[in-house]
């Protein structure tokens, strides 16, 4: 005998399939939205929108801006294979793969989720040494190439949020992790429009990076060299990697201004 439908609604969590409701609103095409909004699209009270955003927050899937909330990277954990056909990933690998191919070293690209950079694409070149790095992977953005210049494109009340919200912890003996040297360096990094990073997440390891801007000119990601240090200095690594990372993103910048123009 099998179940009738209001048997099977019994089972059901009305909360779950409301939170399931609100994520499918963003996937519409909506880009932020008010607590009201929630409410009336749902049919809850204000109260029960409220919740939803709150919680959906709380897990790292939506983040608040004032009134506004929007969706955060972090949906990846909610169904990769979607994510990760996105144009940004797509639209940068070919350039990715040529980067990572003429510097002999890995190529990541990377986007701010919450107080983290996750990794959203990655190119390796054939080499022996690797970096134990993956596609989805969750990284202390203060403290790694990737992470700064998003850091960096935040307005003063998203640093405000941030910084009442992260730990600045120390992860290696060179770990930046007073305020103020935090945000002199990325002070620096808008003025110089790329951003180096050396020891402060691994001893030993070091990147470059760019920021990359969508059609609206806002900073959408960013793209990295990355490599294991040796005798390379931050000279040496601004002098061999930035020209070549640099006109990389300038690459990818065409192509998504073209596909969003």
């Amino acid at each position: 005998m099998t179940e009738t439908t209001e048997e099977k609604n019994v089972e059901l969590l009305e909360s779950l399939s409301k939170g399931l409701a609100l994520l499918r609103l963003f996937a519409t095409g909506i880009p932020a939205i008010t607590i009201q909004d929630v409410a009336a699209k749902l049919d809850v009270t204000r109260a029960a929108a409220r919740r939803l955003l709150l919680t959906l927050q709380h897990h790292g899937y939506v983040a608040q801006h004032g009134r506004l909330f929007s969706v955060t990277p972090r949906v990846i954990e909610l169904g990769y294979a979607y994510f990760a056909s996105m144009d940004l990933p797509r639209l940068a690998a070919p350039a990715m793969r040529d980067l990572a191919l003429e510097v002999s070293q890995t190529c990541s690209l990377g986007v701010l989720d919450g107080d983290s950079v996750t990794l959203i694409a990655r190119e390796e070149p054939e080499m022996v040494l690797r970096l134990d790095l993956s596609v989805g992977r969750r990284l202390p953005a203060y403290a790694h190439s990737l992470g700064r210049p998003l850091l960096a494109a935040l307005d003063s009340e998203q640093w405000n949020d941030y910084l009442q919200r992260v730990d600045l912890r120390r992860l290696s003996p060179y770990t930046t992790t007073s305020r103020t040297a935090l945000e002199s360096a990325l002070k620096q990094i808008r003025e110089d429009g790329y951003c180096v990073v050396l020891d402060e997440m691994t001893e030993g390891v070091g990147g470059i990076s760019v920021p990359i801007r969508n059609h609206a000119g806002t900073v959408a990601a960013s793209m990295n060299v990355s490599m294991v240090l040796g005798r390379r200095t931050r000279e040496t690594i601004v002098r061999d990697y930035l020209p070549p990372l640099q006109a990389a993103v300038a690459s990818v910048e065409k192509v998504l201004h073209a596909v969003r123009g």
